[in-house]
C-alpha cells in the first residue's frame, strides 16, 4: 500500500496556528477603553439631564406631602411616607415570612381583643383547653326522631 501522505522536507513552508496575539491584545485594549469611555459618556449625560431637570421643575405646592424615598425594610418595600405601595411587594419572602410567623404565635400566646365592642376575646390556647375542660364542650339539642318529625308533619 502507498503512504498517501506527503512528508515534509526542510525546505518547505509550514503552516502556523495563525494566532496573532499582538492583535488579540490591541482588541482588548480597544474594546476596554470603548467600555469605558461609554460609561463616562453615559453618566455624564445622567448627571446634566439631572442637573436640567432639577433647574426646570416647577417647585413643589406648599401642600404637597413629601416625595416618597422607597427603601427595603423588613423584606418589604417602604416608600418612608404615610401611604405604602399596594400590593405590598416583597422583597425578602423569609423575613416577612418570620415576622408573619411570630404574629402568629404572639396571638396564640396572648390575651387581646378580637372585636371589643362585641366582647370577644382572644386567649391564649393553653387557657383555652382549660376552660374547654371546666365548662364542657356546648352540646346541641336532641334532634327529634323521623318518626316524630312525621307525625308533627302530618298534623
Amino acid at each position: 500500500m502507498s503512504d498517501t501522505k506527503p512528508h515534509a522536507t526542510p525546505g518547505d513552508p509550514v503552516e502556523h496556528d495563525a494566532v496573532n496575539f499582538g492583535a488579540l491584545g490591541w482588541f482588548v485594549v480597544i474594546l476596554t477603553g470603548t467600555v469605558l469611555v461609554s460609561q463616562l459618556v453615559v453618566w455624564g449625560l445622567y448627571e446634566w439631564y439631572s442637573a436640567r431637570a432639577e433647574r426646570t421643575d416647577a417647585p413643589r405646592p406648599a401642600v404637597a406631602g413629601e416625595p416618597a424615598r422607597p427603601a427595603i425594610d423588613n423584606g418589604g418595600i417602604s416608600t418612608g411616607t404615610d401611604r405604602e405601595l399596594s400590593p405590598g411587594l416583597l422583597v425578602d419572602e423569609r423575613a416577612v415570612l418570620q415576622r408573619f410567623l411570630a404574629e402568629e404565635r404572639r396571638a396564640q400566646q396572648e390575651y387581646g381583643w378580637i372585636d371589643e365592642g362585641l366582647g370577644i376575646v382572644r386567649l391564649p390556647i393553653e387557657r383555652a383547653k382549660e376552660l374547654v375542660l371546666e365548662r364542657g364542650l356546648p352540646v346541641r339539642q336532641q334532634a327529634p326522631s323521623p318518626e316524630a318529625a312525621a307525625e308533627g308533619a302530618a298534623r
